[in-house]
């Protein structure tokens, strides 16, 4: 037992003997690198190594996908042309991928206490940097992550004829640093550096040539997209989320095929001002709202009186507006359901005289309902397949989640596709942009609606081209029109032209509006002062309290600071097997 123990023991001491006389070092590394004019790169690497006992060959690793200081990802083309000796005979190599590098394996005849060189050709693509003023190689020539010093390294630089403008500087040194030791020969389009010592385990030499635009052919920004993509490839998420998108829009989201517009004198029956407002954009809106208000006062449920206020120490006016309680006339039609909450909003539980201003802060709470009146009597009439603004909060909530989604999970599982999270977020970015944008056109109209669509614009035609003088001979007798469609004007957003085409028309101030601007009447300054009562009614029916509490407000290399040892393509290291 003993014997045997001994044996083992001289086994294992033998072992460590022959493993501690096994080193390498990297004795010469000459690189050629060749820009051609349709911006490839041809590389070609000259590898000196001086092994100490018994070796197999080497490796070289070089990394192929970068990051950008946008935080996208960057991805170096790379094909192997081939691997040969110093004699020039074909050495046989294994490729293989190691995260964001690509591995070369190579094996090395004879690699047993000898110097051998191994001569690797390669051609690479998106390896050039375009700026506004000039074209650039950032090329990392030896690489920084060899385990042993480098004792000699050298790079040949190549450019197209005709290249002006040639400039260059290197760097040396671990990943980061600016020093800049090594010698720089430029001959016409040609550069020869050198470096006067050796790099130390963990060094490499970097080279930044630049030179004038126009020699080497600049990808389109078709191809710039394509490579931005292919390196980032969930940016190409958003492209079926949009297909997918559209297709649901043509199938459901499109209303019936229109037919020509006519103009007409009046709007569909039946239709308030503020569904008629609603059908054109599918939106309950403010205006829509106001339109509500003034409707009421020219029917006789209200009347409005404009005031004038003395603000800031007597040097300024304001105005501000009181709201009457009328007894309707006889046989006045019964009021819509979001009529009776306007009507209800203004005076309930405040008595007869309401000023404007006592409804801020209150009647907030009724616009969420008002809006519900409205949307629900146009579904009675089957104009639409469902409420257009649930069906947009249905895509808005989607696209943010669906958004949100992809940006934090995706963006948590980037570094197993060995990937930044920057695609991912901005993938979500514009999934989310894509799927709200087509939720606001998403709401449709049934038939029905579509021919009711067809009516207000007919109607909103006739609105907006009264001045014409073939329209206004119709309102030349009836100023009592004024008065009947200024409500759907105001939610047409058309009430200033329609008030200038009843001048020398219209010449009595209405009944439902009484105040000192209205004493010297004239259609066109009225509208104005509707204008105002609208951004007053606007600014009060939407205010709301105020809540507590506190309130809080990649470059160049040639640039400053922007170039360093190790940085641009090409890089990573090697060692021996």
């Amino acid at each position: 037992m003993k014997a045997r123990l001994s044996l083992l023991a001289l086994v294992v001491l033998r072992a460590a003997s022959l493993a501690a006389q096994r080193s390498y070092v990297v004795a010469r590394f000459d690189a050629t690198i060749r820009v051609q004019r349709d911006a490839g790169l041809d590389v070609t690497e000259a590898i000196s190594v001086r092994f100490t006992g018994s070796w197999n060959g080497i490796y070289r690793t070089i990394p192929v996908q970068y990051r950008t200081p946008q935080g996208l990802n960057w991805t170096l083309g790379l094909e192997l042309a081939d691997a040969r000796d110093q004699d020039g005979r074909t050495l046989r190599v294994e490729r293989s991928r190691e995260r964001h590098y690509v591995k070369y394996k190579i094996w090395v005849p004879g690699a047993q206490n000898a110097t051998r060189t191994v001569v690797l050709r390669y051609h690479a693509t998106n390896g050039l940097r375009f700026f506004d003023d000039h074209d650039e190689l950032y090329w990392n020539v030896t690489g920084d992550e060899w385990e042993v010093p480098i004792e000699a390294a050298t790079a040949r630089i190549e450019l197209p004829a005709g290249a002006e403008g040639v400039r260059a500087i290197a760097f040396n040194g671990v990943y980061g640093s600016t020093a800049q030791d090594a010698r720089i020969e430029t001959r016409g389009t040609t550069l020869n550096i050198a470096m006067p010592h050796a790099l130390r385990f963990h060094e490499g030499l970097t080279a930044v040539v630049g030179w004038n635009k126009g020699v080497v052919d600049e990808p389109s920004v078709a191809e710039k997209v394509a490579a931005v993509v292919g390196s980032n490839w969930p940016l190409a998420i958003p492209i079926p989320v949009f297909l997918l998108a559209f297709t649901m829009w043509r199938k459901r989201g499109r209303d019936p095929k229109g037919r020509p517009i006519a103009v007409q004198y009046e709007p569909p029956a039946g239709l308030t001002p503020a569904e008629a407002g609603t059908l054109i954009d599918n939106s309950a809106d403010l205006r829509d709202i106001t339109a509500t208000l003034v409707d009421l006062a020219v029917r006789g449920y209200l009347q409005i009186e404009e005031r004038e206020e003395s603000k800031l120490l007597s040097w300024l006016t304001g105005r501000d507006y009181v709201l009457r309680l009328q007894t309707p006339p006889a046989g006045a039609a019964e009021l819509a359901p979001h009529e009776r909450r306007v009507y209800d909003g203004v005076f309930s539980g405040r008595g007869t005289m309401v000023m404007l201003s006592q409804l801020e802060a209150e009647f907030y709470r009724r616009l969420p309902g008002i809006k519900t009146d409205i949307f629900d009597r146009l579904l009675q009439r089957g104009y639409y397949h469902a409420r257009p603004d649930r069906v947009r909060l249905r895509w808005v909530v989607m696209g943010i989640l669906i958004g949100a989604l992809i940006a934090v999970i995706g963006g948590g599982l980037a570094g197993a596709f060995l990937l930044t999270p920057v695609p991912f977020v901005l993938a979500g970015l514009l999934v989310a942009i894509i799927l709200v944008g087509f939720g606001l056109v998403m709401p449709a109209r049934t038939e029905a609606g579509a021919r009711a669509l067809e009516g207000v614009l007919g109607f909103e035609e006739f609105l907006q081209r009264v001045e014409a003088e073939h329209l206004k001979r119709i309102i030349v007798g009836h100023p009592e029109m004024f008065d009947k469609y200024l409500p759907f004007a105001m939610a047409f957003g058309v009430e200033k032209k329609w008030a200038r085409a009843f001048e020398g028309i219209y010449t009595q101030a209405p009944t439902w509006y009484v105040g000192p601007s209205v004493v010297h009447f004239s259609p066109t300054s009225f509208s104005h002062s509707l204008s105002s009562l609208t951004g007053a009614a606007g600014r009060t029916m939407t205010s709301a309290p105020r809540s507590s509490g506190p309130r809080t407000a990649g470059g160049s290399g040639f640039s400053i600071g922007g170039g360093f040892s190790g940085g641009g393509g090409g890089g990573g290291g090697g060692g021996a097997f």
